[in-house]
């Protein structure tokens, strides 16, 4: 009985059908080498166009971000002012229970209507895919705290500080601030002493943060 011929090893099969056998494989892998780097050509192309569609969509997304709080601003601004005019009546009145109770309405409503947030100490939450996106936060200035950068500040700078040293608050000034989140990737940090406050340099960090004054 003759054995299978396909069960015969390679190198007992004759030089020329060797030959043959070798030349198909390189073929082969030549043909999917191809294959594959088409595959990965096309999902680069694939990744750099959905990154170029996410972008844009942020920077629309920011720009109605910032247009509706512009618009909202001062109607926000003038009935918190109305408030804050009654809720020193009150107080001036002995009404303390009555002004608390506005006081407390009034935080309520920038946090409701302006999306403001209370001081988060620094930004570490944040990270890459918040880049390009814009919050509004009450901070109170001060000079303690470590900042490292000047304009863009890394994440871990605290923001109080960071918010006197832009010139946002002065020291001791309560008010609101616009914070952007920056990718901070292919920046250097350097350091400056501005309005009483000195920030550091500092090599690299993944997410940074501008601070304006609203």
């Amino acid at each position: 009985m003759n054995p299978d011929p396909d069960l015969f090893a390679l190198d007992e099969i004759p030089e020329d059908a060797r030959a043959a056998v070798d030349e198909a494989e390189r073929a082969v892998a030549a043909v999917r080498d191809r294959a594959e780097r088409r595959v990965a050509a096309i999902r680069d192309q694939v990744e750099q166009e959905c990154a170029a569609v996410r972008d844009r969509a942020e920077a629309e997304v920011a720009g109605v971000q910032q247009d509706t709080t512009r618009e909202l601003a001062p109607l926000v601004r003038h009935l918190l002012e109305t408030l804050r005019g009654l809720q020193e009546r009150y107080a001036r009145d002995g009404k303390l229970d009555e002004a608390l109770a506005i006081r407390a309405r009034v935080r309520q409503l920038r946090g409701d209507l302006l999306g403001v947030r209370p001081d988060p100490g620094n930004l570490v939450e944040f990270g890459p895919a918040e880049v390009g996106r814009h919050f509004l936060f009450e901070v109170v200035g001060r000079t303690d705290g470590s900042v490292w950068g000047t304009d863009a500040y890394t994440a871990d700078s605290r923001l109080a500080a960071a918010a006197v040293h832009a010139g946002a608050v002065r020291v001791g000034e309560r008010g609101l601030v616009r914070v952007t989140i920056l990718d901070g990737t292919a920046r250097e940090y350097t350091g400056t002493t501005h309005n009483e406050v000195s920030s550091y340099d500092y090599a690299a960090y993944p997410v940074a943060f501008r601070v304006e004054r609203v």
